[in-house]
């Protein structure tokens, strides 16, 4: 696919910034909460694929976030490693394999483990109920340096 040119992202970019204004416009007319002015000290950062890997790398990333959730296609990158982006008392969320097109029963059996032991090698803590057909695991990760 031949890259795009100059011109042509400046118009993605320009198309991008008319669209955002329609939200804002219709929020405002809606009295909804603006999009640029956040009520919550939540922030939420998505991740290209691929990238996990490289973030414990990043000195400003160290101990950076509440939370980390992985979806069943990415629970791979749920390593001791990524333990480092974790505040000293975070939380690990890892999506339940209820909406992945049909698994066998070895499967889903197979799942759970994989999931705890993944979790046990970054010295995370299961919470809650061990029903992750239905439910997220929910972990977690406490610092103890």
């Amino acid at each position: 696919e031949p890259t795009p040119s100059l011109e042509e992202v400046k118009e993605e970019d320009e198309e991008a910034e008319e669209i955002t204004d329609k939200i804002e416009k219709t929020a405002q007319k809606d009295s909804l909460p603006s999009l640029n002015k956040p009520h919550c000290n939540i922030k939420l950062k998505l991740l290209p694929l691929g990238t996990v890997e490289q973030l414990p790398k990043k000195r400003h990333l160290l101990k950076y976030f509440d939370l980390i959730f992985f979806s069943t296609a990415q629970v791979s990158y749920f390593t001791p490693e990524i333990t480092a982006l974790l505040k000293d008392d975070a939380n690990v969320v890892v999506e339940n394999i209820k909406f992945i097109a049909p698994l066998t029963k070895e499967q889903e059996a197979a799942f759970i483990p994989k999931i705890k032991d993944l979790a046990t090698k970054a010295k995370c803590e299961l919470l809650g109920t061990n029903d992750v057909l239905n439910n997220n695991f929910h972990f977690s990760y406490h610092r103890t340096e």
